[in-house]
Order: structure tokens, then sequence, then C-alpha cells
């Protein structure tokens, strides 16, 4: 019997920062000492330490391809790769960097995953589920992780994290995703949009909703019937994926990781402190 190849896929580590340094690096290193909020000290390492290692474990990852940071700002007992890209560079210019990086080391992928660097809490089980997920989605080209709302707010209670409300289940986006190469190259502006969409989005206030984002996608009239099943509670995920696969034409599918920490990064100072508690615990199960 021939055993199926385990698929391996590119890593794109998002290390940077916007060009005004948030509330949290203001709160949490008022000198400027840090280059980016992944080098902030978290538990005795630097924050980005725990996801690159948690990552580095798994057997379904071709490389780690930072993007935000140089060797000079830091080093790794394992190998990685430094994207050449500024580190307050946009989001689409850095993923573009990732993909000229691949193209030039001669590595291709029908996919690449996109990570973020400030989500100590998330671990090696989950992330190879989430590829285990990405192995069993051929032709998909826009995969989301999804992690139930009742499993972060029990962990992280009024995490304040951005919900999506379907009529069958409400889910919080987690730290790993994957685009293919092509929908990176034919969707900068989009991207562009999206990202700087989720950036108005008030974790701080009262009633944290998605409607920035939802604004942005309802200049797609193919959207608008899914909008509005969604407005009325009646939308479900399956009719989300379907009316984004239909509007933009890649093959969109969402996977469960039922896991708090996988949906959880630190945007704000109060994260610190809660993810320093919830990583301490698996540190020390009781």
């Amino acid at each position: 019997m021939v055993m199926q190849q385990e698929r391996k896929y590119p890593v794109f580590v998002m290390c940077g920062r916007d060009h005004q340094r948030s509330r949290l690096l203001k709160n949490i290193d008022p000198d400027e000492k840090y280059k980016s909020k992944a080098l902030l000290p978290f538990l005795g390492r630097r924050l980005i330490d725990w996801q690159l290692e948690a990552l580095n474990r798994s057997s379904y990852i071709e490389g780690l391809y930072l993007l935000g940071l140089s060797a000079a700002d830091a080093r790794f007992s394992f190998p990685v790769h430094y994207v050449p890209v500024e580190t307050t560079a946009e989001f689409p210019d850095k993923l573009a960097a990732g993909l000229e990086y691949l193209s030039a080391i001669g590595k291709n992928s029908h996919l690449v995953v996109i990570s973020s660097s400030d989500a100590p809490g998330i671990q090696t089980p989950q992330i190879n589920q989430f590829f285990e997920h990405l192995n069993s989605l051929p032709g998909s080209e826009f995969v989301l992780s999804l992690v139930p709302e009742d499993r972060v707010e029990v962990a992280f209670p009024n995490s304040g994290r951005v919900v999506l409300r379907f009529r069958d289940q409400n889910l919080i986006l987690g730290e790993l995703f994957a685009l293919s190469p092509r929908a990176i190259r034919n969707n900068r502006k989009i991207i562009s949009q999206i990202s700087t969409r989720r950036l108005q989005i008030n974790r701080q206030a009262e009633k944290i909703n998605p409607k920035p984002v939802i604004r942005l996608l309802a200049q797609k009239p193919h959207m608008w019937g899914v909008i509005i099943k969604y407005l009325f509670g009646r939308a479900t995920l399956e009719d989300a994926e379907r009316m984004i696969t239909k509007t933009f034409g890649y093959q969109t599918k969402g996977v469960i990781i039922s896991d708090a920490g996988f949906g959880m990064d630190i945007d704000l100072p109060e994260d610190y402190e809660r993810l320093k508690s919830y990583v301490q615990a698996l540190m020390c199960p009781p």
C-alpha cells in the first residue's frame, strides 16, 4: 500500500507593525525599546517565540517566512526565512513580498498560510488540525480558521473579539488562514481594504460587530443576499462560504478549531495580561 505524501505549506508570519504605534505598544513599551509587538517580552521570552515554536513543531510546515523582522532584529534556534520588507509595510505589500521571495528561492505552493505572531496561546495540535483541514479541501483558495465564541468567552470573558453571528453558530476569526498565490496577486485592493476596515473596528466598544467589513463587502452586489440574511440572523456559515466563492471566484471555506487560544491575540494591554495567565495555566496545568 502506497502512503500519500504529507503535504507541506509555507507559512508567512506577520511580525511587523502599523506606521503609528498602537495603544498596546505605547502602554507596554513607552520608551520604544522594541521594533514591533512581536519582540515584546512575554513570560521570559519574546512574544513571537511562543507562536513560532508551536508552528515549528508542526510537520505540515515547509518553512517559516518572517515578514517585518530581519536577522538583526531576532534570531531563532531553528531555521526561519527573513523576507526583505519594511516593518511598517502595508499588509498586501508584505504578502506580495512573501510571494516574490518564494519565487526567488524556487519554492511554490497552491496555498500560502498566513499566521499572526502575537497569539502565544496557539498550540501545535490545533495547528496540525488546521493543516489537516487544508489537506481535505482540494481546490480551495481561501480558508479561514474559526473558533466558537463560547470557547473563547469561557477562557477570556468579555474578550472583545469580533463575532460572526450565524444562524447555527457564533464564530470568531482564528489566528491562521490560507490564501492561494492567485488570490493574493489578483485581490491586492480588496485585501488592503479589508485589513484597513478591520482597524476601524473599536474593540473597546460595549458591543463589537464587524460592520466596517460588512459595508465594504456590500459594495459587491453578489453579497447583498447573504448580508441581508446575516443582518436578520438567518445566514449560515455555508451561506457565507457560497456567496464569497461566487463573488470573488475563489473557493472559500471556513474550518472550526475549538480551542480558545487559537482565537485570541494581543491587541490591547488587557489582552497581554489575560494571555499571560492563560499561557501560564497551559504551562502548569492543575
